[in-house]
């Protein structure tokens, strides 16, 4: 690929810089044309370019804009209208640069002969692998607007998903936050007054009054330092996670056993997984080719792993359920229904039923974490109250008599 960049005039009259990629020279003056711009400066420029786009990380492109982009496609394709046409009809209907920016240059590549498929698949990143694995099928079993149908409500669930794990993510975060802000306070600023106190009346202190002393001074002293410890030791953590696969499998592996936010990664995994395959195998994609496309869309390194490992299993000659149940990963309930589906040919059938009952999981929690996390927020809370009253009611019983003395 060639990166070049740009200035030139639109159609408006307005000048515009921007950074093109072509594979070879001669299609960048016919892309100019297509677009309606007339350049006034052309320069190449090397690779890392692509990454100095402002445009892309201002105007980033969202899920629903992919949805309704499928959504039109669909209608336009069943209506009969060229879909290089369509295309260009719907860049120029649209409000944001980037999607307009990548619309165009797909209708480009339409013209130059590319297939659909193909000039989706230099936006695999943008519409998902799924996205452009349906595409493909479409144009080799000529039932393109069905497809196009099928990767719209499937990203339209699967972002309805997302949607209620970030809602039952939310209150927990919230109160975890909350909790750990009130304790901070009471340790930096209300506790310290009350020592200073015992301190000027010479109260022989009992153990626990020491131990909460020594806390309280520890974290007026250090709360800083640790707090950019803290943020030093996450930066550091995500960046290792981008460059160790092991390190992502084994935080990945915690993060599913934590309370209450392990829970809801889980059954968020397991509904995109079902929903996934499900698609994929109703749309006559082989097994096996679902998975291995899976695995680069699947971002839980455990759940990664597993669907690797299960793939890998088929290959020589295993049962799906079998292959799952081995992973120790999914669920019974998942076994025994793609077992049962496995058994009866109705495999699509069972994965749907997955998806709805872990969807409507999700949606369950979000709707009643509140009432889960109460428990876990009153006894943090209890056990911080219950060590602080323990280890000032003592010494607050002696300073009353001391004072009573007087």
């Amino acid at each position: 690929m060639n990166f070049y960049l740009i200035e030139a005039i639109n159609r408006e009259g307005k000048k515009q810089k921007k950074i093109l990629e072509v594979d070879v020279e001669e299609e960048l003056f016919r892309f100019l044309e297509f677009s309606g711009l007339i350049p006034l400066k052309v320069k190449k420029v090397p690779s890392f370019y692509r990454y100095l786009n402002i445009k892309k990380y201002f105007y980033r492109i969202k899920r629903q804009e992919i949805i309704e982009t499928l959504e039109n496609l669909h209608i336009i394709v069943k209506s009969g209208i060229p879909i290089t046409n369509g295309l260009i009809d719907i860049a120029e209907d649209t409000d944001n640069p980037s999607l307009k920016d990548m619309l165009t240059d797909i209708a480009y590549r339409l013209q130059m002969g590319y297939t659909l498929s193909r000039a989706f698949e230099h936006y695999q990143e943008t519409f998902s692998p799924i996205v452009v694995s349906l595409i493909k099928i479409g144009e080799e079993t000529g039932s393109l607007d069905k497809t196009l149908k099928d990767a719209s409500e499937h990203l339209k669930k699967i972002e309805d998903i997302k949607s209620k794990t970030k809602q039952a993510l939310i209150y927990p975060t919230f109160a975890f936050f909350s909790v750990f802000g009130a304790m901070i306070f009471w340790l930096i600023y209300v506790l310290p007054k009350i020592i200073d106190a015992f301190k000027d009346f010479n109260i022989k202190l009992p153990l626990t009054t020491i131990f909460i002393m020594n806390v309280s001074d520890f974290t007026r002293k250090y709360f800083l330092a640790v707090g950019i410890f803290v943020l030093i030791l996450i930066f550091l953590t995500g960046l290792i996670r981008k460059k160790s696969d092991r390190f992502r499998y084994e935080t990945d592996k915690v993060l599913l056993r934590l309370p209450v936010f392990g829970s809801i990664i889980m059954n968020f995994n397991y509904a995109f997984f079902a929903e996934y395959i499900r698609l994929m195998l109703s749309s006559g994609v082989p097994l096996y080719q679902a998975l291995n496309i899976m695995e680069s869309s699947i971002k839980n390194m455990v759940f990664k792993t597993a669907i690797k490992n299960t793939r890998e299993k088929i290959e020589r000659g295993k049962s799906f359920s079998e292959s799952l149940k081995e992973e120790g990963v999914f669920s019974p309930i998942i076994i025994r229904m793609i077992a049962i589906g496995e058994q009866a040919g109705r495999l699509d059938e069972q994965l749907n039923y997955i998806s709805n009952y872990y969807y409507n999981k999700v949606d369950y929690l979000s709707q009643n974490i509140a009432k889960m996390i109460e428990p876990i927020v009153i006894g943090i809370v209890g056990g911080f109250m219950l060590i602080i009253m323990l280890g000032l009611v003592g010494p607050i019983y002696d300073l009353i008599a001391e004072v009573s003395k007087m």
